[in-house]
């Protein structure tokens, strides 16, 4: 009976092992096959549930993590700190349900997507009623877009039927929360991709580096997209890289797909495929494993990632056209360029056979450089970076002044560098300031260790540890291109979205690695124990040093990073129940207001018109005819409109946002404040003002 007992206790404690690496698995199917079926226009509980049931099964003994006892106190640490960060993040959930940037449309995608197949959203004569009058719309400019009778959200879709998923379980707040779950997920991804090289223990350093940092924070609770990218990229290289070490091709292969199914995420998913292909095939061309086993698997690799990319990108074409088409160029680019590098990777694969043996190109020469050819590579990936480091001190980038979107965002850092009262150059891109970026949350210290880790890394890939070129080029392909050029609004914490998805939990671990190395330096075993301590803490901590700003343009000279103690968009909920409580059933006529049109549309489910300018009576009376209702307006503005009498406030609400920041996390927040207007559409096309 004893025996009996422990060998169940230690089944348990090996559960407790696996968790970790079993929660990023049954979390990754559930996103996998929301994506899939939204794509298909068949996003229901029956449909996508089964199927994440039927993914979970199928890889559930292939993806076995190989954990052992050694593993437990560890991952026992890693599953309580998620726990904790999901419960301390839930407190200040984002209430992002007005457009005022990308979590608006992307969280009423998923409101609308609880009780709906696709994300399509009915007109309901809406675009007829818009034609009586030119100035009105069916659809708002940029996240809404009317195709047909449809009216399409813009973005990928893969993100809002995710977080649909906790709408099934918690209605709105489950929507509101499920990126929160989603980023708690992450980190453990985090952590088990680290412990593969770290150690089980070590591994929570760079795991509480990431967690800590106020990107990843602010990022998951509103509905961006970019903590389900950071999910899928490192589960990614984390089941390459052990598929390479295990000589598993489900693993290899799955590593390719998750990282190809970043572009049911994100319009530039492209990019973080190619990076994650080129590493997984320079890491099995360095594989000892046998040649056909090698080329058989990285042929998979290359056919069903490239398969993946593909679906994800038409998908984005069909539910969101309108947003494929207005950045059809950028896209199209970063399509070539990955279809290129596939077709190369392809040729040289096949090339592998005898008596060709092309997968020599890379590791003959690597065996040839030896000890010290792999120390220069290793030197030449820290020069680098520290050259891109470096640039605010030799160069200023600009933009150009002709483009729409280039004039567009020349006004929005205008109006940024003067609320900052800094020096007004409004064609500034602030390109030569990413990797400060990067230090901004993570700080300098880790940055410059991160920068030593990946010197590391390449050093170590130049020996011929494959597994390190996977990890590379993963981290390399987004990295380098958008330190060099970011292509975003500069301003915190918006810019930083470029890299949370890679970079950054990338220079967590590479951090971690590079200041265990550092400790190891120490010969004498008491201090290489101690130093070993410090760095691991000094990692797990230095992230805090962000939240904390020197500001000398205060009286006290120091601020708090605000997006750690602001409710992002607190008091939209509540405004948005209150407005479609004041005439359910009755068509809206939205005026002037574009960044509620979706908000009114998901929310209420009734039929919205936008109007930009002041609709006649007589436009407002045949709306009421093709809709055969009366419509209730909603605005802000009273001089727009004919009243039987006085209209008085009906719905006051304050809306609170973090400030925005050029050069710095955001230290101040702001308040929006709103006071509407509604009224009954009369047969004169007067209105009948709506009592409070």
């Amino acid at each position: 009976m004893t025996q009996v007992a422990a060998r169940a206790r230690t089944r348990e404690r090996l559960w407790v092992a696996a968790a970790p690496e079993r929660i990023v698995q049954v979390t990754v199917a559930l996103a996998i096959a929301a994506g899939t079926t939204v794509s298909l226009g068949q996003f229901r509980p029956w449909t996508a549930l089964p199927l994440a049931a039927i993914l979970v099964a199928v890889t559930w003994r292939p993806f076995r993590p190989l954990a052992t006892r050694k593993d437990v106190n560890g991952a026992a640490w890693a599953l309580g700190a998620a726990g904790a960060w999901t419960l301390l993040n839930w407190i200040l959930t984002s209430e992002y349900l007005i457009v005022v940037r990308d979590p608006g449309f992307l969280t009423l995608s998923g409101v609308w997507l609880t009780n709906h197949p696709s994300t399509d959203i009915p007109a309901l004569g809406a675009d007829q009623a818009a034609a009586v009058q030119s100035n009105m719309l069916a659809d708002a400019s940029q996240a809404w877009n009317l195709n047909g009778d449809m009216i399409q959200p813009q973005g990928a879709k893969m993100l809002p039927a995710t977080i649909a998923m906790g709408g099934w379980i918690g209605g709105i707040w489950g929507v509101l929360g499920a990126n929160i779950v989603i980023g708690a997920v992450g980190l453990l991804a985090v952590y088990a991709l680290g412990r593969r090289f770290l150690g089980p223990r070590v591994a929570l350093a760079p795991m509480a580096a990431f967690g800590l940092t106020v990107a990843h924070i602010a990022l998951s609770r509103s509905a961006y997209s970019e903590p389900l990218t950071e999910l899928l990229v490192i589960a990614g290289v984390l089941w390459a890289w052990r598929g390479l070490k295990e000589r598993s091709a489900p693993l290899v292969v799955t590593g390719a797909i998750l990282t190809g199914a970043t572009t049911l995420i994100r319009i530039d998913g492209a990019l973080f495929a190619a990076g994650a292909l080129l590493g997984i095939v320079i890491g099995l061309a360095l594989s000892d494993a046998g040649r056909a086993w090698r080329v058989r698997t990285a042929v998979l690799a290359v056919a069903l990632q490239v398969a993946t990319v593909a679906f994800g990108y038409w998908s984005l074409w069909h539910w969101s056209k309108a947003y494929a088409d207005r950045l059809g160029p950028q896209t199209h680019s970063l399509i070539n360029i990955y279809v290129l590098l596939a077709g190369v990777l392809l040729v040289w694969i096949v090339a592998w056979i005898a008596p060709i043996r092309a997968d020599r190109l890379v590791a003959s020469p690597l065996r040839a450089i030896g000890e010290r050819g792999a120390r220069a590579i290793g030197a030449i990936m820290v020069g680098g970076l520290l050259l891109l480091a470096s640039r605010p001190l030799w160069t200023t980038v600009h933009r150009g002044t002709t483009d729409p979107v280039d004039i567009f965002t020349n006004s929005v850092v205008r109006s940024f560098q003067q609320s900052q009262g800094l020096p007004v150059d409004p064609t500034r891109t602030y390109a030569e300031s990413t990797v400060s970026w990067v230090a901004y949350y993570l700080t300098w210290p880790l940055v410059l260790l991160a920068i030593l880790g990946l010197g590391i890394a390449a050093y170590r890939a130049a020996k011929g540890r494959g597994e390190w070129a996977i990890f590379l080029g993963a981290t390399l392909a987004p990295s380098l291109l958008y330190f060099w050029k970011p292509e975003i609004v500069p301003d915190q914490i918006w810019a930083i979205r470029r890299f949370e998805p890679m970079t950054i939990p990338a220079f967590a671990l590479a951090a971690t690695l590079a200041a265990l190395w550092l400790a190891k330096r120490f010969s004498e075993p008491r201090r290489r124990r101690l130093a070993t301590v410090w760095a691991v803490w000094l990692t797990a901590l230095l992230p805090i040093a962000s939240w904390i700003i020197v500001d000398p343009g205060v009286s006290y000279g120091i601020r708090g990073a605000t997006p750690l103690v602001v409710r992002e968009m607190g008091g939209s909920l509540s405004q948005l129940e209150r407005l479609c409580a004041l005439a359910p059933g009755h068509p809206i006529v939205l005026a002037g207001t574009s960044s509620h049109f979706g908000s009114l549309r998901v929310m209420c489910d009734e039929p919205v018109v936008l109007a930009l300018g002041a609709p006649t009576p007589e436009s407002l009376t045949q709306m009421a005819q093709i809709f055969g209702e009366q419509p209730v307006v909603l605005t802000r503005d009273t001089t727009w409109f004919t009243w039987e009498e006085n209209p008085q406030v009906v719905v006051s609400s304050k809306v609170r946002q973090a400030g925005y920041k050029l050069q710095g996390i955001p230290t101040t927040y702001f308040d929006r404040d709103y006071e509407w207007y509604a009224g009954l559409v009369n047969e004169d096309g007067s209105l009948s003002p709506i009592e409070p």
